[in-house]
């Protein structure tokens, strides 16, 4: 996949259960997240809903992704 193609996709992600880091954050804990990037092609970030279809008309302009 050539790089200017890819859909590059960044979320920071809790590694403990959720309702158990509401729990700790009530008491004063912090939680910290760990970043993980994902690279998707077209087709598939489509799939996965990162991105969406867009017209005719718009696919035409270059757009800046995320």
């Amino acid at each position: 996949m050539p790089r200017d193609k890819v859909i590059k996709v960044t979320k920071p992600v809790s590694i403990i259960d959720p309702q158990l880091a509401k729990e700790l954050t009530k008491q004063g804990a912090q939680i910290y997240k760990r970043v993980v990037t994902k690279y998707y092609c077209v087709s598939c970030a489509i799939f996965q809903r990162v991105v969406k279809v867009r017209a005719k008309e718009e696919r035409k302009v270059s757009k800046p992704l995320r």
